[in-house]
Protein backbone atom coordinates (compact mmCIF):
# COMPACT_ATOMS: atom_id res chain seq x y z
CA UNK A 1 0.00 0.00 0.00
CA UNK A 2 0.78 3.58 -0.63
CA UNK A 3 1.72 6.11 2.91
CA UNK A 4 2.12 9.27 1.16
CA UNK A 5 1.89 12.83 2.90
CA UNK A 6 -0.52 15.46 1.20
CA UNK A 7 1.70 17.69 -0.51
CA UNK A 8 0.96 21.35 0.70
CA UNK A 9 2.87 23.64 -1.64
CA UNK A 10 5.81 23.08 -4.01
CA UNK A 11 8.49 24.33 -3.13
CA UNK A 12 12.09 24.17 -4.84
CA UNK A 13 12.70 20.44 -2.77
CA UNK A 14 9.72 19.33 -3.54
CA UNK A 15 9.48 20.00 -7.21
CA UNK A 16 13.19 17.98 -7.24
CA UNK A 17 11.84 15.46 -5.21
CA UNK A 18 8.44 14.82 -7.33
CA UNK A 19 11.29 14.91 -10.30
CA UNK A 20 12.67 11.76 -8.41
CA UNK A 21 9.38 10.12 -8.22
CA UNK A 22 8.58 10.60 -11.39
CA UNK A 23 11.94 9.09 -12.44
CA UNK A 24 11.43 6.42 -10.08
CA UNK A 25 8.35 5.70 -11.79
CA UNK A 26 9.35 5.29 -15.00
CA UNK A 27 11.93 2.80 -13.76
CA UNK A 28 8.89 0.84 -11.85
CA UNK A 29 6.82 1.12 -15.05
CA UNK A 30 9.50 -0.42 -17.07
CA UNK A 31 9.62 -3.38 -14.71
CA UNK A 32 7.35 -6.45 -15.12
CA UNK A 33 4.22 -5.79 -16.48
CA UNK A 34 1.99 -7.78 -14.00
CA UNK A 35 2.06 -7.32 -10.12
CA UNK A 36 2.74 -5.54 -7.43
CA UNK A 37 6.19 -3.76 -6.64
CA UNK A 38 7.32 -3.28 -3.37
CA UNK A 39 10.24 -1.26 -3.61
CA UNK A 40 11.26 1.43 -1.94
CA UNK A 41 11.81 5.42 -3.45
CA UNK A 42 15.24 6.25 -2.96
CA UNK A 43 14.00 10.09 -2.52
CA UNK A 44 10.91 9.71 0.04
CA UNK A 45 11.61 6.40 1.26
CA UNK A 46 7.74 5.78 0.63
CA UNK A 47 6.60 2.25 -0.24
CA UNK A 48 4.32 2.15 -3.18
CA UNK A 49 1.77 -0.47 -4.26
CA UNK A 50 1.00 -0.29 -7.49
CA UNK A 51 1.57 1.84 -10.87
CA UNK A 52 -1.81 3.11 -10.26
CA UNK A 53 -0.62 4.37 -6.78
CA UNK A 54 2.45 6.21 -8.73
CA UNK A 55 -0.01 8.19 -11.46
CA UNK A 56 -2.35 9.02 -8.57
CA UNK A 57 0.37 11.03 -6.71
CA UNK A 58 1.55 11.91 -10.03
CA UNK A 59 -2.15 13.07 -10.81
CA UNK A 60 -2.12 15.28 -7.70
CA UNK A 61 1.06 16.85 -8.01
CA UNK A 62 0.18 18.46 -11.29
CA UNK A 63 -3.16 19.40 -10.44
CA UNK A 64 -1.43 21.53 -7.24
CA UNK A 65 0.83 22.51 -9.64
CA UNK A 66 -1.90 23.70 -11.88
CA UNK A 67 -3.83 25.46 -9.42
CA UNK A 68 -0.99 27.16 -8.35
CA UNK A 69 -0.27 28.17 -11.61
CA UNK A 70 -3.84 29.79 -12.38
CA UNK A 71 -3.43 31.59 -8.77
CA UNK A 72 0.32 33.66 -9.60
CA UNK A 73 -1.39 34.30 -13.32
CA UNK A 74 -4.41 35.61 -11.61
CA UNK A 75 -2.74 37.38 -9.19
CA UNK A 76 -0.92 39.20 -11.80
CA UNK A 77 -3.61 39.97 -14.04
CA UNK A 78 -5.39 41.83 -10.66
CA UNK A 79 -2.01 43.55 -10.22
CA UNK A 80 -2.09 45.36 -13.77
CA UNK A 81 -5.55 45.86 -13.46
CA UNK A 82 -5.43 47.86 -10.24
CA UNK A 83 -1.92 49.08 -11.53
CA UNK A 84 -4.21 50.36 -14.40
CA UNK A 85 -7.48 51.89 -12.52
CA UNK A 86 -4.86 53.66 -10.10
CA UNK A 87 -3.03 55.35 -13.47
CA UNK A 88 -6.39 56.36 -14.46
CA UNK A 89 -7.35 58.01 -10.95
CA UNK A 90 -3.91 59.82 -11.16
CA UNK A 91 -5.39 61.02 -14.98
CA UNK A 92 -8.16 62.33 -13.56
CA UNK A 93 -6.95 64.35 -10.35
CA UNK A 94 -4.60 65.66 -12.78
CA UNK A 95 -7.45 66.87 -14.94
CA UNK A 96 -10.55 67.93 -12.25
CA UNK A 97 -9.25 71.41 -10.77
CA UNK A 98 -10.89 70.34 -7.70
CA UNK A 99 -8.52 67.20 -6.98
CA UNK A 100 -5.19 69.46 -7.25
CA UNK A 101 -4.44 70.83 -3.92
CA UNK A 102 -4.05 67.21 -2.51
CA UNK A 103 -4.46 63.83 -1.75
CA UNK A 104 -8.27 62.98 -2.40
CA UNK A 105 -10.00 59.17 -2.13
CA UNK A 106 -11.11 57.65 -5.18
CA UNK A 107 -14.45 58.23 -3.65
CA UNK A 108 -13.76 61.67 -3.53
CA UNK A 109 -12.03 61.70 -6.89
CA UNK A 110 -15.25 60.28 -8.67
CA UNK A 111 -18.02 62.71 -7.30
CA UNK A 112 -15.78 66.00 -7.68
CA UNK A 113 -14.93 64.43 -11.29
CA UNK A 114 -19.57 64.27 -11.60
CA UNK A 115 -19.45 67.72 -10.41
CA UNK A 116 -17.46 68.73 -12.77
CA UNK A 117 -18.60 67.19 -16.28
CA UNK A 118 -21.75 68.86 -15.02
CA UNK A 119 -20.44 71.97 -14.35
CA UNK A 120 -18.77 71.63 -17.91
CA UNK A 121 -22.02 70.72 -19.41
CA UNK A 122 -23.74 73.73 -18.13
CA UNK A 123 -21.08 75.73 -19.40
CA UNK A 124 -21.44 74.17 -22.61
CA UNK A 125 -25.33 74.73 -22.73
CA UNK A 126 -24.60 78.18 -21.95
CA UNK A 127 -22.45 78.88 -24.65
CA UNK A 128 -24.18 77.17 -27.05
CA UNK A 129 -27.69 79.62 -26.18
CA UNK A 130 -25.13 82.67 -26.67
CA UNK A 131 -24.44 81.30 -30.31
CA UNK A 132 -27.48 80.76 -31.05
CA UNK A 133 -27.82 84.32 -30.46
CA UNK A 134 -25.18 85.70 -31.91
CA UNK A 135 -25.86 83.30 -35.03
CA UNK A 136 -29.44 85.03 -35.35
CA UNK A 137 -28.14 88.56 -34.55
CA UNK A 138 -25.34 87.94 -37.09
CA UNK A 139 -28.34 86.83 -39.58
CA UNK A 140 -30.41 89.88 -38.54
CA UNK A 141 -27.59 92.11 -39.57
CA UNK A 142 -26.60 90.47 -42.80
CA UNK A 143 -30.19 90.95 -43.80
CA UNK A 144 -30.06 94.51 -42.91
CA UNK A 145 -26.99 95.33 -44.84
CA UNK A 146 -28.70 93.66 -47.70
CA UNK A 147 -31.73 96.31 -47.27
CA UNK A 148 -29.57 99.03 -46.60
CA UNK A 149 -27.89 98.09 -49.43
CA UNK A 150 -30.50 98.10 -51.86
CA UNK A 151 -31.98 100.91 -50.51
CA UNK A 152 -28.38 102.58 -51.19
CA UNK A 153 -29.18 101.43 -54.50
CA UNK A 154 -32.71 102.73 -54.98
CA UNK A 155 -31.28 106.27 -53.26
CA UNK A 156 -28.76 105.88 -56.02
CA UNK A 157 -31.02 105.60 -59.27
CA UNK A 158 -33.63 108.30 -58.28
CA UNK A 159 -30.89 110.87 -57.90
CA UNK A 160 -29.60 109.56 -61.22
CA UNK A 161 -32.83 109.84 -62.79
CA UNK A 162 -33.38 113.32 -61.79
CA UNK A 163 -30.09 114.75 -61.87
CA UNK A 164 -29.34 115.27 -57.92
CA UNK A 165 -25.79 115.15 -57.10
CA UNK A 166 -23.91 112.89 -55.08
CA UNK A 167 -23.60 114.56 -51.31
Amino acid sequence: MMYLSSVESQSATELRHTAATISYAGQLLLGPPHGTYETKNPVHGHSFATVADLQSVYDLQMEQRCTAYRRATHKLSEQKRRKILNSRFDDLRTIIPACQDGAHSKMSVLKKAMNYIDQLTKELMVQEHVLRELQQEQERRRLLQQEHSQWSNKIHNLRKHYRIPEP
